[in-house]
């Protein structure tokens, strides 16, 4: 199976495994950027895709950078018919303005199957141990 992966500029890095085994490809910037405290941005790759029919892709924080750093990469989604710029919306968690450089590695892409199924409104679900107990429920 292929991912077929666009540069929309030439200074766009394609998403790499950094290890064979590795569930994520990390995608990096293709901009330079500095995110204030309070705010959500866009970071642009600089790439596009073609996720193969029957997959979505996620954008994830990536770990290390998230216990390292005040960034906050925010998950997304990407539809397999989406053809535009892949980007990373992030913020930044504690009160102070992080810069984020042109090339760094700012998220991982994961490609997974999308089951498809059909809405079906019903009068009853079935019943479960759980039933409606909700946030909390199993224990902190």
């Amino acid at each position: 199976m292929q991912l077929k992966i666009k540069r929309l500029t030439q200074t766009a890095k394609l998403p790499e495994r950094a290890f064979p085994t590795e569930a994520g490809l990390d995608v990096f910037t293709d901009e330079e950027i500095m995110i204030e405290s309070n705010q959500t941005v866009a970071i642009s790759t600089g790439i596009a895709l073609e996720i193969p029919d029957g997959y979505y892709g996620r954008l994830k924080g990536r770990s290390g950078l998230t216990l390292k750093s005040p960034l906050r990469v925010l998950e997304g989604t990407i539809d397999s018919s989406y053809r535009g710029e892949v980007k990373v919306m992030a913020e930044v968690k504690k009160d102070c303005t992080y810069h984020v450089p042109k090339g760094a590695k700012i998220a991982q892409l994961i490609i997974q199957p999308l089951p498809y199924f059909e809405v079906v409104e019903v009068d009853e679900l079935s019943q479960t141990d759980r039933g409606e107990n909700g946030f909390g429920s199993t224990g902190v």
